[in-house]
C-alpha cells in the first residue's frame, strides 16, 4: 500500500488566543522597589516557585536579576534546572529537601540545598558533592525541620562536613498573615533562643516571608536578620487583614479573555449545565472564551463578576471547562454596547480583583494566580 503524503498546512504566525494573562513588568519593578524600601539593609530573596506564582518564572527571574536581586528560591530541583537552562545565574535555593535520585543536580547546576534533618544531610554526604546548605529549623510550622535542640546538632554537623557549607539558618512562620498573632512571637523567640544557644549567628539568618515583613518588624531587624524570602508581595497580592494589598504594592497580573458569542434569550431560559440559573426576564447573554481549564474557578458559578469595559456583569450558570456565561441585562431596557471580541477582565488591578475572586472562592490569592493554566499565554507588558 502506498504511503500517503503528509498533510500540507500553510505556514502561519502563532494564532492568537482569546484568554491571556497580562504580566505588567513595570508593576513588578515598582513592587521590588517598594519592598526593598521596607526591608532596608535586609536582602531580598525573590521567591519564584510555582512558575513565579503563575507569572512566568523565567521572565520574572530575569527581571529580578536586572534589578540586582542575586538570590532566588524555588520549590524543586526541576524548577531550578529550568531557570539555569534559561540562563539564570543567581543563587538558587531549592526549598524541597534533596532526594537521592536528584542529588547530583545540585552540583551539576550549582544549586543550594535546604537541610532539615540528619537523613537529608546523609544524602548529601553520601553523594560527596560540595553544596551550600540552608538549615531549616521548625519553630512551630510543623512542615520541615527539627526542633531547636536537634537543630543545634544538625547545624554543627553541617559546619563540620567535608563538602557541606552552612549558607544560612532559617525558620518559617505559620500565622504571620494574622494581625497581632502571639504565636509568631513564640516562634521568633524559639528561633532567637536557638541562635543564643549556638553562641551567636553561625551564618546569615532569615525568618521573614512576605507577610511578616509587614506584620512583624523584628523579623526584618537588620541587627539580627540578613535576608527575607519575598514571594506573594512581589506580585502585589499580599493579603493582610488591614490592607489588600499593603500600601504601594500593585497586582502584576491581569487575567483577561474575550466575548465569543452574544444572544438574546426569553424569560425562563436555563443557562449552562444543571440549569441552575434561569433568566428572570428577556436577557442578553454573553459567552466568554475561558473556563475552569484556563483557571476560572467553578466556584464562581452564579457568584462571580467580570468587567467588560468599565462595567461589571454577573457570571450566570455553571462555569464550563472552556467557557462561561455573563448576564448583560435586559436588552429591551438598555443596550449594553458589548460586542463579540470585547475584552473580559476576570481579575486585575481594578474590580474584580484577585482578592475579591479569592473571597468568593473561600480561597487565597495564591491559588487564583497559580490556577491560571499553561494554555493561557503570558503576555509581558512594559
Amino acid at each position: 500500500m502506498k504511503t500517503p503524503s503528509p498533510q500540507k498546512y500553510p505556514a502561519t504566525t502563532p494564532v492568537p488566543t482569546s484568554s491571556r494573562a497580562e504580566i505588567h513588568m513595570d508593576r513588578l519593578n515598582h513592587n521590588i522597589d517598594v519592598i526593598r524600601d521596607k526591608l532596608g539593609a535586609v536582602e531580598l530573596v525573590g521567591v519564584v516557585k510555582a512558575d513565579a506564582y503563575g507569572h512566568g518564572s523565567i521572565a520574572v527571574s530575569k527581571a529580578l536579576e536586572a534589578k540586582g536581586v542575586s538570590k532566588l528560591a524555588v520549590a524543586s530541583v526541576a524548577e531550578a534546572v529550568t531557570l539555569r537552562m534559561a540562563g539564570i545565574e543567581s543563587d538558587l535555593i531549592v526549598f524541597a529537601p534533596p532526594m537521592p535520585d536528584r542529588v547530583h543536580s545540585y552540583a551539576d547546576f550549582n544549586l543550594q540545598a535546604v537541610v532539615e534533618s540528619r537523613s537529608t544531610l546523609e544524602i548529601l554526604e553520601k553523594a560527596q558533592i560540595e553544596v551550600q546548605c540552608h538549615v531549616k529549623v521548625d519553630t512551630g510550622m510543623g512542615r520541615l525541620g527539627q526542633g531547636p535542640e536537634a537543630s543545634v546538632e544538625l547545624i554543627r554537623a553541617v559546619e563540620n562536613g567535608a563538602k557541606t557549607k552552612l549558607a544560612s539558618v532559617w525558620t518559617h512562620f505559620a500565622r504571620a498573615d494574622e494581625s497581632d498573632q502571639p504565636f509568631t512571637t513564640v516562634q521568633f523567640e524559639r528561633f532567637t533562643d536557638l541562635i543564643k544557644a549556638l553562641g551567636g549567628a553561625p551564618a546569615p539568618l532569615h525568618a521573614a516571608a512576605s507577610a511578616s515583613t509587614y506584620t512583624f518588624p523584628p523579623s526584618i531587624d537588620p541587627s539580627l536578620m540578613s535576608m527575607a524570602r519575598i514571594g506573594i508581595a512581589l506580585y502585589g497580592l499580599l493579603d493582610l487583614p488591614s490592607e489588600r494589598p499593603p500600601k504601594g504594592l500593585q497586582p502584576v497580573m491581569e487575567f483577561v479573555s474575550k466575548v465569543c458569542a452574544i444572544k438574546t434569550v426569553p424569560e425562563g431560559t436555563p443557562i449552562s449545565y444543571g440549569a441552575r440559573w434561569i433568566s428572570p426576564s428577556v436577557r442578553s447573554i454573553a459567552t466568554v472564551s475561558a473556563g475552569y481549564a484556563d483557571g476560572v474557578s467553578r466556584l464562581l458559578s452564579r457568584e462571580g463578576m467580570v468587567r467588560i469595559g468599565q462595567i461589571t456583569y454577573p457570571i450566570v450558570g455553571t462555569v464550563c471547562m472552556d467557557m462561561f456565561m455573563v448576564d448583560l441585562g435586559n436588552p429591551l431596557e438598555m443596550d449594553s454596547g458589548v460586542v463579540i471580541g470585547d475584552d473580559v477582565t476576570i481579575f486585575g488591578k481594578n474590580s474584580p480583583t484577585c482578592f475579591e475572586v479569592a473571597d468568593l472562592c473561600s480561597s487565597i490569592t495564591y491559588v487564583q494566580v497559580c490556577s491560571v493554566s499553561s494554555r493561557v499565554p503570558r503576555n509581558y507588558l512594559s
